[in-house]
């Protein structure tokens, strides 16, 4: 890969974070395709499919109602021609029990261009998510 794709790969993580952080979502939308899409774990209380520009705004609006006060700490970051994967810790106050959550996860965000096409989100223990925000089911 090239040194310049690399820088502005890593460039754009950046940016996505920051922005999300902030939440400016309009231009958070400039920077994923038309069909950009997230699919976070059915055992989470915000599982599913998240599609288009506002996905992560969507994404964001369902987590807050389970989390206060949740931030990303980012650690490690491994850069291809079509992915950036970022090694994370969450940190989240559960709504439900109060109890503050710091959950290893990694997202792998995936580059077509000059933007996101979609991100996957690997959990360390979902279980554990859905147990502090009051929705494991063991039916």
């Amino acid at each position: 890969m090239e040194t310049a794709r690399y820088q502005k790969i890593i460039s754009m993580v950046e940016t996505i974070y920051a922005l999300t952080a902030s939440g400016d979502w309009h231009a958070v939308g400039e920077m994923l395709t038309e069909d950009f899409r997230i699919v976070e774990a059915e055992g989470l209380p915000y599982g599913g499919e998240y599609l288009g520009k506002t996905a992560l705004q969507d994404l964001y609006t369902k987590v807050f109602a389970f989390w206060e006060d949740a931030s990303l700490d980012r650690h490690d970051m491994a850069i291809s021609e079509h992915n950036a994967i970022v090694m994370l810790t969450m940190h989240a106050t559960s709504r439900h029990t109060g109890e503050r959550l710091a959950m290893p996860m990694c997202e792998v965000l995936h580059v077509r261009g000059d933007k996101f096409s979609g991100i996957t989100p690997y959990y360390y223990d979902t279980a554990a998510i859905a147990r502090a925000t009051g929705t494991l089911s063991l039916a």
